[in-house]
């Protein structure tokens, strides 16, 4: 089925952006501030957790599994494993993502894009001073035309929940669960998704299952992918595994002499 929009919300591309306050860019580490708290992959984790949170408020994601890239492997890695060792940043916000899909119901996947292949992110990050029709009329040659742009606003609850896991504090899960409009009534009955054959397990390769590999590119953003009628098709960039595993040998443990 297509993915259902929310009341309030179209069937159309969605833009939002978020300036972190002052007294969080003050606790980044920089080469002039390296007693820093808070890292650039930290803010690139947290801002992951708002782009899920864009999407869940937005669309109707549940039982679904959805795919955000990033361009921090940091990050990437982070996303992938769901967990740290350290009782870091990271930490505190991976507990985040946890709650986070357990309530809307979702399964993340997470994959690399270079920088340079996404140029609306990568404005939406950085161009605050621009207002939002400015900022949509600079984009122009990126997005489409007959499908303008609407813009989601993330919540105070959600970003306050998110700000305090930047800061190391404790967020009660009730923080972060902000709940989602109604899905919009249908009007009209779209092409069933062409049948995808899946893997086994994300490290297994089935018999009839194609897997291509995606390598950084500069020019890897194409405009056409987000029309409506390009996202059946993109959904096969979803099969890419996450690596493989040798076979098991036919003894475990240590083999005696």
């Amino acid at each position: 089925d297509s993915l259902q929009n929310r009341e309030g919300y179209d069937h159309r591309p969605v833009v939002w952006r978020f300036e972190w306050p002052k007294f969080i860019v003050d606790r980044l580490v920089t080469s002039q501030n390296p007693n820093g708290t808070i890292t650039n992959s930290d803010l690139e984790l947290a801002g992951g957790l708002l782009h899920l949170e864009a999407l869940a408020q937005t669309f109707d994601i549940r039982e679904r599994t959805v795919l955000s890239k990033t361009d921090n492997l940091n990050t990437l890695f982070w996303q992938r494993k769901g967990s740290t060792t350290t009782d870091r940043v990271p930490a505190h916000l991976l507990r985040l993502f946890g709650i986070h899909q357990r309530y809307h119901r979702y399964v993340p996947r997470h994959d690399y894009l270079s920088g340079p292949s996404n140029p609306i992110a990568d404005a939406l990050s950085r161009d605050f001073h621009l207002a939002w029709k400015e900022m949509l009329e600079s984009l122009g040659e990126y997005l489409p035309r007959k499908q303008p742009c609407q813009v989601w606003e993330p919540s105070k609850m959600v970003v306050d929940a998110v700000i305090d896991a930047l800061l190391r504090k404790p967020v009660p899960p009730t923080k972060l669960l902000a709940e989602p409009a109604q899905p919009a009534p249908r009007l009209a009955c779209f092409d069933e998704a062409p049948t995808l054959e899946w893997a086994d397990s994300p490290f297994a390769k089935g018999s009839r299952t194609k897997l291509g590999v995606f390598t950084k590119s500069s020019d890897e953003f194409h405009k056409s992918d987000l029309t409506k009628p390009s996202i059946p098709s993109s959904l096969g960039k979803l099969k890419v595994t996450y690596g493989s595993i040798k076979r098991r040998p036919p003894i475990w443990g240590p083999s005696s002499g």
